[in-house]
C-alpha cells in the first residue's frame, strides 16, 4: 500500500488509465466484430491510456519501492 500522498496519486492513476483503456478496448472490440469502421481516434485514446497505466505504475514502483 502506499505511504504517500504522491503514492496515492500514483495508484489513483493506474486505477482509473486501466479502467478507461478498459473501456476503449471494449469498444474497439465491439467494432471490429461488428465488421464496423474503427476509428484511428479510439485506437490512440487506449494506447495512450495504456501508456499512462504503464508510466505511472513505473513513477509508483520509483516513488514506494523501498
Amino acid at each position: 500500500m502506499p505511504q504517500t500522498l504522491t503514492g496515492w496519486i500514483l495508484i489513483t492513476a493506474i486505477l482509473l488509465s486501466g479502467m478507461g483503456a478498459g473501456s476503449t478496448a471494449a469498444g474497439l472490440l465491439d467494432h471490429a466484430l461488428s465488421a464496423g469502421p474503427i476509428a484511428r481516434r479510439d485506437v490512440v485514446n487506449c494506447l495512450m491510456l495504456l501508456a499512462l497505466m504503464v508510466a505511472a505504475a513505473l513513477l509508483l514502483w520509483l516513488v514506494e519501492g523501498r
